[in-house]
């Protein structure tokens, strides 16, 4: 172990090796140093030499030679016109001597400059000494480029992109340029900073960028005097959806896509954005199907229907924005869903209608192109539309005659569809012409028929009974036969002896009125019987009033009875539109009179009368046409037998 001694002599020989130390002539250099061509080269120095040489004036060289006795001088701190022309204004130090820095920096470097470099250093008492190993310059080729920086290109928002190149250079400065679309203006800032031994220049553009810049290059340029190199940046602009396109299987045209029913097609929506959007489609507020981060999305019908026609909307959004499309889907077809609707209730394809109504009758189809509709009766066309889904059919007053079954016939390029309604008319009960009455030797047979609608209640008045339907009262029976509207009453009186008068009454009623057919007989027995008729008709009339008549009637029969008979001799012979002919009793009889009932036969052949002759003469306060809805009165008619000529 070193003793307490031995340390003090250590530390007193310490000043003494540096001593010997700072007397020797040392550089710290490298060995090799690479550059880059068109830049500046730099060859560390720092250099020491024996503290006893003269300081008051020194100078510095550099020489491009591994000879140390001569070679091209590359810098000369005293003297700069004995430099090599070649190095000329390029060389400096970076450095300063005073301060042991020998460093070189040669500007704009090129092949030529590579070479062995060293250092030598003159003072003004003759001492001087060449610093070797010497330095290796190689050259490379330029590499270095610039930097670009940018945040977000956004459409319509100003943006700043900053050009950035650094480099350990400080002679010749580069010059850093923009290269822009042609219709960007410029703006452009520049700046230098120095961190240690590195420049940075920057250069900043300010730019507001449009959806017609996406994709469009921006460059930065970095130039020297020999040497240049740039960085290029391609916009990416950001932007709100935007262009949609709307294409189709089937042909689009003005946003609307028109189809044929059953067909398969598919709708696509396209839009441009960035960053790609988000679309959907949506119907009726209901979104149908969507995709993320695309700009297509596809609408699929494998069989397109009626049903689905009407608005799409293609939605599209992005970070940016939203935007939306409107097609409209139309669905070529056949009528279909025809229907039918009256200012009258409709029931089962049944319109029922009182009589002298007005009524309308709307007839509506669904079709696409809108039909064609015809409105038919009885193989008629009554009126016609073009061209709408809608006809209507008008009855200012409707009359039981127009009661029947109406067709309804939509038509156009892709079919027809049919519909029928039946149109019934109520009406009050009017009396049949089949009214009427018929004798033979031994029966009066009278018939009532009354057509209404709904049909009517009919009901035979007796002076002493009121039957309906099929009854027996005495001598008198009475049947009853409906078909369809018309209800008929048969009454039977079988004649007796001696002399009889009476009077019946027929009265047909529903719920829009009342009708009444009255029969009044004067029998006579024996081979020369006399019976004598009166028809009374009336659309309407209380029981009341027909209570009254025959009350009336009653007390004044025999003086009218006498009376009419003396005046019917005198008058001319003439038909009633109610009381029937012998040819109009056989069709009644065959076609309405049940099985049961015996035929009632006009006076003929082989009986004991002579055929009957009739006179008809209108009661006073009558005169005119008969008119159905007029009370109408006729005269007594007086029926006689008559002797041969």
């Amino acid at each position: 172990m070193l003793d307490l001694r031995t340390i003090r002599k250590v530390y007193f020989l310490l000043p003494l090796l540096q001593a010997a130390v700072s007397n020797e002539w040392t550089a710290d250099t490298p060995s090799q140093v690479t550059s880059q061509r068109g830049l500046c080269a730099q060859i560390p120095c720092h250099y020491r030499y024996p503290s006893n040489v003269d300081k008051s004036s020194w100078t510095g060289i550099w020489y491009n030679s591994d000879n140390s006795k001569s070679g091209p001088i590359v810098f000369h701190s005293s003297d700069h016109s004995q430099e090599t022309q070649k190095f000329h204004s390029r060389t400096h130090l970076s450095g300063n001597l005073k301060d042991d820095d020998c460093s070189l920096v040669i500007d704009n470097v090129s092949q030529n400059d590579e070479g062995p470099y060293f250092f030598r250093i003159e003072f003004v008492g003759g001492a001087r000494y060449n610093y070797l190993p010497v330095t290796q310059l190689r050259v490379s080729d330029f590499t270095d480029k610039p930097t670009i920086f940018a945040g977000e290109f956004v459409e319509g928002k100003s943006v700043n992109i900053t050009c950035i190149f650094n480099t350990t250079c400080n002679g010749t400065s580069p010059n850093l340029t923009w290269v822009t679309p042609t219709d960007v203006p410029p703006s452009v800032s520049s700046s230098v900073t120095r961190w240690h031994n590195t420049l940075t220049y920057t250069s900043v553009l300010t730019m507001t960028p449009a959806l017609k810049h996406h994709g469009q290059n921006l460059t930065c340029r970095v130039r020297y005097p020999s040497v240049s190199s740039e960085q290029t940046l391609t916009l990416t602009v950001q932007y709100a959806p935007q262009n949609f396109s709307i294409t189709s299987t089937n042909s689009v045209n003005n946003s609307w896509v028109n189809m044929k029913e059953g067909i398969p097609t598919s709708i696509l929506c396209s839009v441009q954005s960035f960053p790609a959007s988000n679309l959907r489609w949506r119907h009726l507020g209901v979104t149908l199907n969507t995709t993320s981060s695309s700009n297509k999305l596809g609408l699929v019908f494998p069989q397109v229907t009626p049903q689905q026609a009407g608005d799409y909307q293609c939605v599209a959004e992005n970070k940016h924005g939203t935007a939306e499309r409107t097609v409209t889907l139309t669905v070529e077809y056949a009528p279909q869903n025809l229907s039918i609707t009256s200012t009258n209730s409709v029931n089962n394809s049944w319109v029922n209608i009182k009589e002298g109504i007005p009524t309308l009758i709307l007839c509506s189809v669904q079709s696409f192109p809108v039909s064609n509709l015809t409105w038919r009766h009885l193989s008629i066309t009554l009126n016609t539309t073009s061209s709408s889904n809608e006809l209507w059919l008008e009855f200012p007053q409707v009359t039981p005659q127009q009661a029947g079954v109406y067709q309804c016939v939509a038509e156009n390029e892709h079919g027809t569809a049919e519909r029928a309604i039946t149109l019934s008319v109520e009406y009050k009960p009017e009396i049949s012409r089949d009214s009427g009455c018929t004798r033979t030797p031994e029966v009066i047979t009278c018939v009532c028929a009354a057509r209404s609608n709904p049909p009517g209640e009919l009901t035979w008045h007796l002076p002493l009974a009121n039957l309906s339907g099929n009854q027996t009262h005495g001598r008198f029976q009475t049947w009853q036969v409906a078909d369809g509207q018309l209800v008929t009453g048969l009454l039977t009186l079988g004649v007796g002896e001696g002399e009889e008068d009476v009077t019946a009454f027929c009265t047909v009623r529903n719920q829009h009125g009342e009708v009444m057919f009255a029969v009044s007989l004067w029998m006579k027995g024996g081979v020369s019987a006399v019976w004598i008729t009166v028809l009374l008709t009336s659309n309407v009339i209380l029981m009341l009033l027909a209570g009254f008549f025959i009350y009336k009637y009653i007390q004044k029969r025999d003086a009218r009875t006498k009376e009419r008979a003396l005046e019917i001799l005198d008058t001319t012979v003439s038909s009633s539109p109610y009381l029937t002919t012998p040819q109009d009793t056989e069709r009644q009889r065959t076609s309405q009179i049940p099985q049961e009932v015996s035929p009632v036969m006009p006076v003929g052949e082989g009986e004991e009368c002579d055929p009957v002759y009739a006179s008809l003469r209108e009661l006073p306060g009558g005169g005119g046409p008969v008119r159905r809805g007029e009370t109408v009165v006729y005269a007594p008619l007086h029926f006689q037998s008559i002797g041969p000529a």
